[in-house]
């Protein structure tokens, strides 16, 4: 028996497969709206690609959900498909508002003209807040975003507030920190992290290079945060919500636990450009490049999630170790 009928953008992300495979398990029937001949491997990997509750839908243009919408009337709508990487924000600023913010507005005036019932959560992002906010931040705090892939999400948080308030939609924003897993994009630190340490203690060869290793990020683990996105959708009142763990870790935080879940030992030496880490033959396996260096490094925020906590529950977090093991040992089992 089908409970409801969810429609997902961005089905083939990580947020949205880990959703689709949470949402399945809840007996949802899945709509998903892809370009043509979308890359499902994400989904095959989590064993989903051919689930018999997916209805997978191609679409060319933004104007087609409102058919969509019209056709399926979705109960519940989650809009996570963007242009996700912050650094490549900085080089098409154009591309990103288009497909971040634009498209949720196409988006929620679907709703507001076919199926205004419909319930709709936001993928919103940490990168919307004030850059040089000392405390956690909550859902109140200031929002002054200064890279492009913020400016876009936070456009596009403030419209769903709108649709809200003054239209009255039941939308949603999920305010997201970093959260990562196995089937991560390799654009993204924490999976080059996994990957390259991986192929270092199976095969040797090469260093990992990387740029500041002391960025911290408030890092969660995603299969956690997809079935709060849902939580979100239950609950009487729309509302937003920060989602984090309200803990930091470095880049080095997470090279060491890489290597040391592979019970490899690694020594760091120097500082700055100049810092590297060796192995027990005195091999480098870190190395340190100013062109890996991004934009806002120094950037560290964390996560009020205290409203979240309340109102939904979260609280029952996979450890920042545990994780990153997984997501290692994954990577290492890929290697012949």
């Amino acid at each position: 028996m089908v409970a409801k009928t969810a429609l997902i953008t961005g089905i083939t992300g990580q947020d949205g497969g880990l959703l689709a495979k949470f949402l399945l398990d809840q007996k949802y029937k899945i709509i998903a709206p892809t370009r043509f001949n979308p890359d499902k491997s994400k989904l095959s990997t989590l064993g989903i690609a051919m689930h018999q509750n997916i209805e997978y839908i191609v679409y060319s243009q933004w104007s087609d959900f409102e058919g969509i919408f019209k056709q399926y009337k979705p109960d519940e709508i989650y809009h996570l498909a963007a242009m996700s990487h912050v650094g490549q924000s900085h080089i098409d600023p154009d591309k990103v508002f288009e497909v971040n913010t634009m498209w949720t507005i196409e988006l929620l005036k679907a709703i507001k003209n076919t199926t205004p019932k419909s319930r709709f959560f936001f993928a919103s992002s940490c990168e919307i807040f004030q850059k040089d906010l000392a405390a956690p931040v909550s859902e109140k705090a200031s929002k002054a975003p200064n890279n492009p892939y913020g400016i876009s999400k936070l456009s596009a948080h403030l419209m769903v507030q709108y649709y809200r308030d003054v239209v009255g939609l039941f939308t949603c924003n999920g305010i997201l920190f970093n959260h990562e897993s196995e089937i991560r994009d390799k654009s993204f630190v924490s999976k080059k992290i996994c990957r390259e340490v991986a192929r270092i203690v199976k095969n040797g060869g090469g260093p990992l290079f990387l740029g500041n290793i002391e960025a911290k990020k408030d890092w969660g683990y995603a299969p956690d945060y997809v079935q709060f996105f849902q939580s979100i959708l239950q609950q009487e009142k729309a509302q937003d919500y920060v989602l984090s763990t309200g803990v930091l870790h470095s880049v080095q935080d997470m090279v060491n636990m890489a290597f040391k879940s592979l019970n490899y030992t690694i020594t760091w030496q120097g500082e700055g450009l100049a810092c590297k880490a060796i192995n027990n033959n005195g091999e480098i396996v870190v190395s340190i490049k100013q062109a890996f260096f991004r934009p806002l490094d120094k950037r560290f925020l964390i996560g009020d999630n205290s409203k979240a906590a309340k109102k939904l529950d979260f609280n029952i977090m996979t450890p920042f170790k545990d994780w990153v093991k997984s997501m290692t040992l994954i990577e290492y089992k890929k290697l012949s």
